[in-house]
């Protein structure tokens, strides 16, 4: 599994394996070792069958830093402060 990952890592990073043709995909798929299902998922950009096939689930992550005071720039807390005393 993580070959394929590590393949469409790589097209998605470099912007002229990203729009390549169908033809220049197949070729390049063509030299590699992965299954056939797998290389005909990936031609017919077929997301769900290729999760399936490698055995993969989507996640997603989100972190959100906490609210920080800004020290450097004067006045600029002063909204902030006005929002939490209108709810005290």
């Amino acid at each position: 599994m993580s070959n394929i990952v590590d393949f469409l890592e790589n097209v998605g990073q470099n912007a002229s394996l990203r729009y390549a043709s169908a033809g220049d995909m197949q070729r390049m798929l063509a030299h590699s070792q992965f299954d056939q299902d797998v290389k005909e998922a990936v031609l017919a950009k077929d997301q769900e069958r290729l999760t399936a096939l490698v055995g993969a689930q989507n996640v997603c992550c989100l972190l959100v830093p906490a609210q920080v005071r800004c020290l450097l720039v004067p006045g600029i807390n002063d909204e902030d402060e006005y929002y939490h005393a209108q709810r005290a």
